[in-house]
């Protein structure tokens, strides 16, 4: 690891795609990851839940700043290996959201540097939202041009079976998911993404971050070479934990690793399972396993998520969290 004596605060090559979030905002990057949870779109609903309007994902933050840590090396790729998400409070309608990135080390494993980093967010008024911390790699050689990539073929009975899995995927929503109801063995999903078109592509991007620069210092994929970034793996898998959580809980934290980008053609399938659920001093939760692989099987992401429950002892989760 290269020491820094402090954090180094980075200077962000682009302005955000997103400073304030507005209902257009949020309803922009559900659309863009495919999520069509009332909570995050339907203002009617979104007043009889326990945050009392539209709230955002929790993801919605790579909107403001997509995370990515990449000083430095030009000519490298930038690669979106992993994330540790903590997130304090919702985000809700309305609030101005500002992001600070810091450069916290790097690291050469086998020749090709890591780079960590931490981004702050929060609101105009000072409180933190969420923090991110990263770590990009930086390898040499290049991505395979898109025509070069092998085309992904299905059946006709193959794509009968991801719409069956779509058309069966269920959320949890207004129906409270209590502490006391919840138990290691659990599971989550599956929830399907993909095949991947060009237009899920395109959603992404202009949700997040338009058409961008290449020298911008964002992870490679979107428009540019037509796959999925790190970013979105990571937004649909916590979609896969919002939707099972309901509108009561509270998604904490989310820690994932990802392998390899979805491009375009491939299928995600995203799973989950529960292995442990705890009660600390009246704060329940759920701990989460998460697992992300293709149409071919193959691991594209692991991860772990703790979501705060309410609790028929206990009552409703409580916000924001103290850093």
């Amino acid at each position: 690891m290269i020491a820094l004596e402090e954090d180094r605060p980075v200077n962000r090559a682009r302005s955000p795609w997103v400073t304030t979030a507005t209902r257009d905002a949020i309803r922009h990057f559900a659309w863009g990851i495919g999520d069509n949870n009332p909570l995050w779109l339907d203002p009617d609903y979104a007043r009889q839940s326990p945050w009392g309007g539209l709230i955002a994902p929790p993801c919605f933050l790579y909107a403001v700043d997509e995370t990515s840590m990449a000083n430095g090396h030009p000519g490298r790729r930038i690669v979106y290996r992993a994330v540790d998400w903590t997130f304090f409070d919702m985000i809700r309608q309305g609030q101005t959201i500002s992001a600070t990135a810091y450069s916290t080390g790097e690291t050469d494993i086998d020749g090709i540097p890591e780079q960590s980093g931490r981004v702050e967010f929060r609101t105009n008024s000072g409180m933190l939202l969420a923090r991110a911390e990263t770590i990009c790699a930086r390898p040499k050689d290049p991505l395979t041009d898109i025509d070069d990539r092998p085309e992904v073929r299905y059946s006709g009975d193959e794509l009968d079976a991801i719409e069956r899995t779509i058309l069966a995927e269920q959320r949890r929503g207004n129906t409270r998911r209590n502490h006391e109801e919840t138990a290691v063995g659990d599971t989550l999903g599956p929830l399907i993404k993909g095949p991947l078109s060009i237009m899920d592509v395109v959603a992404w991007c202009a949700a997040t971050s338009g058409v961008v620069p290449e020298d911008a210092g964002f992870s490679e994929g979107g428009l540019h070479d037509q796959m999925a970034t790190g970013p979105e793996l990571v937004s649909w898998i916590a979609q896969l934990v919002t939707d099972w959580m309901g509108d009561d809980a509270f998604l904490h934290r989310l820690c994932v690793n990802i392998d390899a980008c979805p491009t375009l053609g491939a299928t995600t399938t995203i799973t989950g399972n529960v292995t442990s659920v705890d009660d600390l001093e009246g704060r329940t939760s759920a701990s989460i396993d998460l697992m992300a692989s293709d149409q071919d099987g193959r691991t594209t992401a692991q991860g772990t998520a703790l979501v705060l429950q309410p609790s028929t002892k206990h009552g409703p989760v409580v916000l924001p969290i103290e850093e």
